[in-house]
């Protein structure tokens, strides 16, 4: 039996060992906090200058911007409430909650990890209730964590604190593996169609056989640029479904996929607003004005040079008339 002062050392090397998992764990919350504070600040904003910006003419548009403004801003605000770090548990699926939601329950911590697994996809509504129902009970889970991951003992509240925990007890039932084949499948060939039609369309443009005007190919081409950006923002979610993938079965594990899979998935709702910032002129000037009114920004005084100019033309064009009016007495004298 070991003795106190043995006990001691090890729990200090236990800890010390532990030292990357903590950092890790602190990362992935302030990266959380980040990107999902600013995604919550640019959607609220972006959701402002759509209610008070639109034109007329982008009013069809902006119905469909605002929706997935809508669900971005929430998304980030789900996101930030769980903060849910993965562990790979063979093929159990856990997930310790770091955020807000630890205080209330697992179930609510599980319930916004399903939201914001469905709001990345969220033309299929019956996915947050399907996926919702193959929770799996806590302590199932926590047992499961204890046993194929002795080396974090996260058993030890000492060490961890009362963990809030919850998940899937396996991945093979219908709901979680339909959720999972959802998430991380699916992505790649719609990925790849969205290039191959703007290719197809940057083509089309580029013929000779295209009758359209140059000023509105060029309009065009802004809007393919527009969205060619807008196309690579999933390549975030290519990247966690990559890295998820391969630690689900095994193929890499650590402190790193754990935190890394959500928050590059948080990077989806959060960069999104930026795309119709840079790329829609109305909302981009509804932005500087709004920045403008805090006094980070100064927007530029609109006419400024005409007004400067207009005193001046107007004291010339005085003077000329006066000289006019003069020259023409003149000649009377003269006469």
């Amino acid at each position: 039996m070991a003795t106190p002062t043995e006990l001691a050392y090890n729990r200090a090397a236990l800890i010390d060992s532990l030292q990357f998992t903590f950092l890790m764990d602190e990362v992935g919350k302030h990266l959380s906090e980040a990107i999902c504070g600013a995604g919550i600040v640019l959607n609220l904003l972006l959701i402002y200058v759509i209610c008070h910006r639109t034109p007329v003419h982008m009013k069809s548009y902006a119905v469909l911007l605002f929706n997935f403004a809508i669900f971005d801003l929430l998304t980030c605000v789900a996101s930030l409430f769980a903060c849910q770090k993965t562990i790979f548990s063979g093929f159990s699926l856990t997930y310790i909650f770091h955020g807000p939601c630890k205080y209330v329950a697992p179930w609510l911590c599980y319930f916004c990890h399903c939201f914001v697994c469905h709001a990345m996809a969220h033309s299929q509504w019956i996915l947050l209730l399907f996926y919702y129902l193959d929770m799996g009970a806590s302590d199932e889970l926590k047992q499961i964590m204890y046993d194929l991951h002795p080396q974090y003992h996260y058993e030890d509240v000492d060490i961890w604190g009362n963990l809030t925990v919850s998940g899937n007890t396996t991945i093979f039932t219908i709901p979680s593996m339909t959720a999972i084949i959802y998430m991380t499948v699916t992505c790649v060939p719609i990925y790849f169609l969205i290039h191959w039609f703007r290719n197809q369309t940057l083509s089309i443009l580029a013929s000779s056989a295209c009758s359209m005007s140059e000023t509105t190919k060029a309009s065009h081409a802004k809007l393919i640029l527009a969205l060619s950006i807008q196309a690579t923002i999933p390549l975030f979610w290519l990247l966690a479904s990559f890295i998820f993938t391969l630690a689900e079965f095994g193929v890499i594990s650590g402190p790193i996929p754990e935190n890394m899979t959500f928050r590059l998935m948080d990077c989806i709702p959060s960069s999104s607003p930026l795309v119709a910032f840079i790329f829609i002129a109305p909302y981009r000037e509804g932005l500087l004005r709004l920045i403008s009114k805090t006094g980070i920004y100064k927007k530029a005084t609109e006419n400024r040079v005409s007004s400067t100019v207009e005193p001046t033309t107007q004291a010339t064009a005085q003077s000329t008339q006066q000289y006019r009016s003069n020259g023409r007495n003149d000649m009377r004298a003269m006469a």
